[in-house]
This record gives C-alpha cells, structure tokens and sequence, in this order.
C-alpha cells in the first residue's frame, strides 16, 4: 500500500517538477532576452528563477532518494552479505538525520521568511525556504518505503 502511495506522489511530484523546470527554463531565457537583445532589465526575473530552482532542487532531491539515485559508491565485494547489509543500515539511518534537520531546520527558515518580502515579486519569503521542509517530508515518506525493504531484507544495499 505504501508502495502505491509514494508511486503515486511521485508521478504527481515528477509533473510538478516538469512544469517548474520548463517554467525556470522560460524565466531565464527570457532575462537574457531582456537584457542582450532588447536591452531592458527584467527584476523579477532573478526572483522567479530562484525561487523555482530551490523547488526543484529539494522536491527532485526527494525524487531522487527514491529511485536510489543519489551518488552512490560500490566498494564492498558481493559476497560481503553482512558488511554490505550493516552499510545499508548506517545509510539508512544517515538518511534519516538529513531528513530530520531539513524538516525541522527548514521550517525554522521558512518561519523566518513570513518577515521577509521579495520586492520584486512581492511574495512571502517563506516560499523560498518552504521546499526545504517539504522536499524532507516527502523524502521521509520514500525512507519509510525503504525502511520496510530493508527489514524484508530487500533493501539497497
């Protein structure tokens, strides 16, 4: 049920990643255009940009823990069983300790954004800080999956 559950986050979170990346990809595009060929500066543009990097950034790192797809070395010969499983345990539990400090430091930050202003979109400066939290509840939900494999002994090892 989990399983379904985080494939199913994950294809939303993937169509939200695309959306703000061809957004991102938009935003820059057009400051250039501004500013080299029609010679006029866009402000908002750099705003808009950062913004919707930082969102991709943490959503996709979420993704990314997932599929497994953060870097990952294999130096431990296969027939290691034992070092290889207790490898996959100190991963596991390293994993959880950043997706601690990115939930509960990150929602201090996005706390302290409510008293900042961007002044060139005019919005909160907690949707600037808010995918850090997010982006760890999301990678917590993904942890839980693999926590279940690793006691099923299933787990990337």
């Amino acid at each position: 049920m989990l399983r379904s559950l985080n494939g199913h986050v994950e294809r939303l979170l993937l169509a939200g990643l695309a959306l703000g990346f061809a957004g991102l990809i938009a935003t820059v595009s057009a400051q250039v255009i501004a500013r080299n060929v029609l010679e006029i500066p866009l402000i908002w543009t750099l705003d808009v940009a950062q913004l919707l990097f930082a969102w991709c950034i943490f959503i996709g790192a979420a993704v990314a823990l997932r599929r497994g797809g953060h870097y990952a070395l294999d130096l431990l010969p296969a027939d290691q069983v034992a070092l290889r499983k207790a490898v996959g345990y100190l991963s596991f539990t390293a994993s959880v300790i950043v997706v601690f400090v990115l939930v509960r430091y990150g929602a201090v930050l996005a706390e302290m954004g409510w008293r900042q202003e961007s002044a060139a979109i005019g919005i909160s400066g907690t949707w600037f800080f808010a995918p850090i939290p997010l982006g760890g509840v999301f990678m917590a939900l993904f942890l839980a999956e693999h926590a279940i494999d690793l006691v099923r002994g299933k787990g990337r090892e």
